[in-house]
């Protein structure tokens, strides 16, 4: 049985240490709880064994294991599967990393021991840390600038490579989303489809026996893993991961086209996609825009998906440029919806996108006159002003010309 704590709640509560701290803690009795082996087991990729063994009073009647994944602070704590307390404690917990709580490669695990005596005292243990992956390889890895490469049975001087033009390609997509800190993603690189099916996590049976996806990121945990060293697939899920730091509010709730197209937007390779979408159109195939919100199950409208994703965000390049695009993420960081943030941003909705996209696949005129949106307000007192001024004298001119031409009154004698 796993739960999940209420890290405020207990830290408050117990006082207990974040990473490291002393094994006393909290409102404990001054006997000492000794560590003689604390170990863990990769049994990858179903669980993970943790054994204990300490010297311990034998009024501690309890031990929990708390751990966090990655780089978050939220605890979770589980009961172990077996613990004695004669002599000395022993006792094994088992966390699942498989289907029912999966759990990427590459992420570490930090890990500490909560003891309960009679009385309800409490002792906390020291830290441990270790990654997670799958022990029968021998990892490797190499750091650039935004990233760390982590692989096997591989050559150094081909991966080194690869990384060295990803690394280069990545400083397009920083500059896009206006970011400048330091970032260290992590990306794993597996080699085989049996190591995809053990690593990938659960999405469908048809997408895996399709080999539907070559990579996934995982945005909690700053971790990406894809299958081959391929240079658009690291280029893909590093872009995911960049677009996630610059959508950082709890408000922004990006449609998936939006995300899926950026990152493929960036991919040296992807163009092979257009004829996709050409198809489509011409086959009257097209998914609508404001159907994208989320990914599709079935695995020919996934392709289409991606494909008609990448061509929608290659047009708002394309047709309105990146400073337009850094504006939009900006409109949906702030917490509107898709089609409020484009409004603000282009001065067209969802569907008028959508029209106007199309239009472009028929090798049609454009039909945005876009300007910004901010300007279209003095625009329209202005064009108000000009339209006043031009009847004001158009009224004039018509009275001037009543005027004209009714005799005078010599004329009228005659």
């Amino acid at each position: 049985m796993i739960l999940l704590s209420v890290v405020a709640a207990i830290a408050g509560l117990f006082g207990f240490p974040g990473a490291g701290g002393d094994l006393q803690t909290g409102s404990l009795n001054a006997r000492a709880i000794t560590i003689v082996e604390s170990s863990h087991r990769i049994e990858f990729p179903d669980r993970i064994v943790f054994t204990l063994e300490a010297d311990a009073p034998p009024d501690v009647q309890s031990a929990r294991l708390y751990y966090t994944v990655g780089p978050h602070d939220v605890k979770v704590y589980t009961y172990p599967v077996r613990f004695t307390n004669s002599e000395n404690i022993e006792a094994e917990f088992i966390v699942n990393t498989g289907k029912d709580g999966f759990i990427p490669q590459g992420v570490e695990i930090e890990y500490y021991y909560v003891f309960t005596d009679s009385l309800g005292n409490l002792t906390v243990s020291d830290s441990r840390t270790f990654e997670y992956l799958d022990p029968r390889y021998d990892w490797r890895r190499l750091s650039m600038d935004d990233f760390t490469i982590i692989w096997h049975n591989r050559p150094e001087r081909v991966v080194r490579r690869t990384a060295a033009d990803v690394s280069i390609r990545m400083r397009a997509v920083r500059e896009l989303f206006g970011l400048e800190g330091n970032y260290d993603f992590k990306a794993v690189i597996i080699n085989s489809r049996a190591e995809a099916d053990r690593s990938f996590p659960p999405v469908s049976d048809t997408s895996q026996d399709t080999f539907l996806y070559g990579g996934f990121a995982f945005n909690r945990y700053d971790v990406l893993v894809v299958a081959g060293l391929n240079r658009d697939s690291l280029i893909h899920e590093l872009t995911h991961l960049m677009f996630d730091e610059r959508l950082d509010s709890p408000r922004a709730k990006p449609p998936a086209w939006l995300n899926e197209g950026i990152a493929m937007y960036f991919e040296p390779g992807g163009g092979y996609r257009q004829s996709d979408v050409q198809r489509a159109f011409r086959s009257g195939n097209l998914i609508p825009l404001r159907h994208m919100r989320s990914v599709p199950g079935r695995p020919d409208d996934v392709r289409l998906f991606y494909s008609q994703s990448a061509s929608v965000v290659r047009f708002m390049m394309d047709e309105f440029g990146p400073e337009r695009m850094d504006t939009l993420l900006t409109e949906i960081n702030e917490g509107r919806k898709i089609d409020e943030a484009l409004i603000a941003t282009y001065g067209v909705g969802v569907d008028e996108l959508d029209r106007g996209w199309r239009r472009y696949l028929a090798g049609e005129t454009s039909i945005f006159q876009i300007r910004d949106p901010g300007a279209l307000g003095t625009s329209a007192i202005i064009g108000a002003a000009l339209l006043v001024t031009t009847s004001a004298v158009l009224i004039r001119w018509l009275k001037n010309l009543r005027k004209s031409s009714q005799p005078t009154d010599d004329e009228e004698e005659l």
